[in-house]
């Protein structure tokens, strides 16, 4: 646990550090967990991987899922909320640990303010050790930037300070909570071309109208617009991104093959990503900086 964060969270009332155990009910040692509780939204962030866990706009309801079977212990992910993938998203072709190693690294907080109009701004930081440079021989700084109010943003900037380009994608791995995903719809991916990574060969198709999850399913759309809305039977789900990708998955019955979902639990969420992966995964040049942002709303 990083030395001033006692100090720099006493200057904001609003957030208080508290076990996972604690929040969640359970019996294991857990992780350490802010809690952010303001006039206009709450949310908790676990300080391993700066994962959000959950996130209330005030008068509003829970819009991000965490598993009921999630686990929390070090150096594993987090079945929930959202994980952020990073440097690498999905397996990676040398067999290194599949989406990278940032949601399983415990981050500092660097900054924590009540904003001008009553949201409160978080913002936690990782840098490169020897362990990360094994993975990613790279030195650099992942920075992201939290505001809580009546919408959550989430601003992400990644800066390679390596005297070689990095080779890089990234997702937001957002499980939002919807009442039965088999009643959903998702507008905004219409005519955007997507990859079904679940057939052989990965075979890209073009998105015709709204879509409906009724199975198993798991895609990547490319060159996606802005903003996607997902529609149930609570109201609605608003995801706006300047990112290029949009990642759609829920496990359906493979779900009972997941320790952490099991089984029946796959009805309470989608996953509805935003990032640069695929086609749209890029470089960072020595020296740069890449930048990524989400707003989630009702």
């Amino acid at each position: 646990m990083q030395a001033n964060l006692a100090t720099l969270l006493a200057t904001v009332p609003e957030i208080s550090l508290c076990s996972s155990a604690d929040l969640y009910g359970r019996e294991e040692p857990g992780l350490p967990v802010l809690k952010i509780q303001g006039a206009s939204g709450s949310a908790a962030i676990a300080l391993q991987g700066a994962h959000l866990l959950s996130f209330i706009p005030a008068g509003g309801r829970e819009l991000l899922w965490l598993s009921p079977k999630a686990v929390f212990a070090a150096g594993k992910a987090i079945r929930g909320g959202i994980p952020l993938c990073m440097p690498w998203f999905g397996r990676h072709p040398a067999g290194l640990p599949a989406h990278g190693f940032a949601r399983s690294s415990n981050w500092d907080v660097t900054e924590a303010e009540i904003l001008g109009n009553g949201d409160i701004k978080v913002v936690l930081e990782l840098h490169d050790t020897a362990a990360t440079q094994a993975l990613w021989p790279h030195a650099f700084v992942f920075r992201l930037a939290l505001t809580v109010g009546r919408e959550l943003t989430l601003a992400l900037s990644v800066e390679n300070l390596s005297d070689q380009p990095a080779p890089f994608s990234q997702a937001f791995h957002s499980y939002l909570a919807v009442p039965d995903v088999s009643e959903i719809a998702i507008s905004g991916l219409e005519a955007c071309t997507y990859v079904n990574t679940l057939l052989e060969g990965h075979p890209r198709k073009e998105q015709e109208g709204d879509l409906h999850v009724q199975s198993l399913t798991d895609r990547v759309y490319l060159n996606v617009p802005a903003k996607q809305v997902i529609s149930h039977g609570s109201g609605q789900t608003h995801i706006v991104s300047d990112t290029h990708s949009a990642i759609v998955w829920n496990p359906w019955e493979d779900a009972v093959k997941l320790a952490d979902v099991g089984q029946g639990n796959h009805t309470g969420f989608v996953c509805l990503e935003r990032g640069d992966v695929l086609d749209n995964a890029l470089t960072i040049a020595a020296g740069g900086i890449y930048r990524a942002s989400m707003t989630i709303s009702e």
